[in-house]
């Protein structure tokens, strides 16, 4: 089942110079799609539009059954959640605070939270296995903890979709593993789609890939299909070769000297 289908979308910050030109992909129940690209290409700004903080242009963007612009603002963040790129820690909350924001699409004005909202936050966070970080101060975690924390709150919203914007940044390789494995497992009951600047993770925990340039998607497929020679050459402009991983079967690519 497709739960969201963008068609022709043109948009960005200008009208006079949209940054994405006619993109076109779907996003399917279950899947974990990665969007990879050079920086500059409109990753970003695409998942910006996908949550409905850019005005579409021209095309459509459609969430389930319906068209975005005809949502209100609560009914997106009921089915789509958003972990940005570098989410700052708020002095004086504690991880259950931070997580317990993520029901504030639920919440009626000037009122309390339920107890639907705190089970929805605990299953979020047992979810993450952060039981043990329930109490601590935000500002007191590691890049990794507050990542997970990050990706928990978004869970705690129980979006149908996940949109992540380079969620494995500024973090080392084993909690950059970590985090891939664990978007992975949660794409049981809901999508994933994340933006990244390594090919390598990207193709091998994704379920399929969008490779953009300059607004435009240039491939668009299985990992095995969009990680080639030839469309690393278009994308990036270096030349590399693609070999598989001997034990994972998957694409990873070798650069060339």
């Amino acid at each position: 089942m497709t739960v969201l289908k963008v068609e022709d979308l043109v948009c960005g910050y200008s009208v006079k110079k949209p940054i994405i030109k006619g993109v076109s992909f779907a996003v399917n129940n279950g899947e974990f799609v990665g969007i990879v690209g050079p920086n500059g290409s409109g990753k970003t700004t695409l998942l910006r539009a996908l949550i409905g903080l850019l005005d579409v242009q021209s095309g459509t963007i459609t969430i389930g059954q319906h068209k975005i612009q005809n949502l209100e603002r609560r009914e997106v963040a009921r089915r789509i959640a958003f972990v940005p790129q570098m989410m700052e820690p708020v002095q004086g909350f504690t991880v259950e605070d931070l997580i317990l924001l993520g029901r504030t699409p639920y919440l009626e004005r000037f009122s309390f939270e339920t107890d639907d909202d705190h089970d929805a936050v605990d299953w979020a966070i047992e979810k993450l296995k952060i039981e043990n970080l329930k109490d601590r101060q935000v500002t007191e975690l590691s890049g990794g903890e507050f990542q997970r924390v990050a990706i928990a709150r978004a869970l705690a919203q129980e979006p149908k979709i996940m949109l992540l914007d380079e969620p494995t940044s500024h973090l080392d390789i084993r909690y950059q593993v970590k985090i891939c494995k664990l978007l992975r497992t949660l794409r049981t009951n809901r999508s994933i789609v994340a933006t990244f600047h390594d090919l390598n993770l990207a193709s091998r925990f994704c379920s399929r890939l969008v490779l953009m340039k300059n607004g435009e998607v240039i491939a668009e497929g299985h990992p095995d299909d969009v990680i080639t020679p030839q469309n690393i050459w278009q994308a990036y402009r270096i030349k590399v070769t693609v070999r598989k991983n001997p034990r994972t079967k998957k694409a990873r690519y070798v650069l060339l000297p």
